[in-house]
């Protein structure tokens, strides 16, 4: 019979995964074969966009999942300084990307309608270029972030599930 601390610490790994594989696969898996076979620059980016919204509404819920299991914690069970800050940081990078950069990046398509017509030395295509340059910056932190929160593991020293 599994206790209840094993279900939360493994829960806890599940949700640590998911997280990765949720920054991991859309940014640098899917986001490039798009690119590559759809065809059309503003098809694949629609595309695209639409998988890092779900993704990012994931892992927002992910997070705040992975907050509750931890505030919930047993007195034994010591999350520590860095797992916090990590976890803080992703969250932090994604509502940032999700709220406050993917709007600009809508309105400035909007404003060009389909980024296949319009030129590369376009200043609106320019300033979309900048805004998805820094869009991908806070991704990669975020994955960098992910990924040490699941070489860290789920909780701090002392945990552990034998029975």
């Amino acid at each position: 019979m599994v206790n209840a601390k094993c279900l939360r610490i493994g829960t806890l790994r599940l949700c640590l995964a998911l997280m990765l594989g949720l920054l991991a696969v859309p940014g640098y898996l899917v986001a490039p074969v798009l690119f590559a076979k759809a065809g059309a620059v503003s098809m694949a980016g629609m595309l695209a966009g639409e998988v890092f919204h779900m993704a990012n509404m994931a892992l927002i819920l992910l997070s705040a999942v992975v907050i509750t299991l931890w505030l919930m914690r047993s007195s034994g069970m010591e999350v520590g300084r860095m797992r916090w800050s990590l976890l803080l940081l992703l969250a932090a990078l994604i509502v940032t990307n999700e709220y406050g950069i993917s709007p600009i990046l809508a309105d400035l398509k909007a404003q060009v309608g389909s980024m296949d017509l319009v030129a590369k030395d376009d200043p609106i295509r320019q300033q979309f270029g900048i805004w998805h340059g820094v869009s991908a910056v806070l991704h990669l932190i975020s994955a960098i972030a992910a990924a040490g929160m699941v070489a860290l593991g789920p909780t701090g020293r002392g945990e552990s599930c034998s029975s």
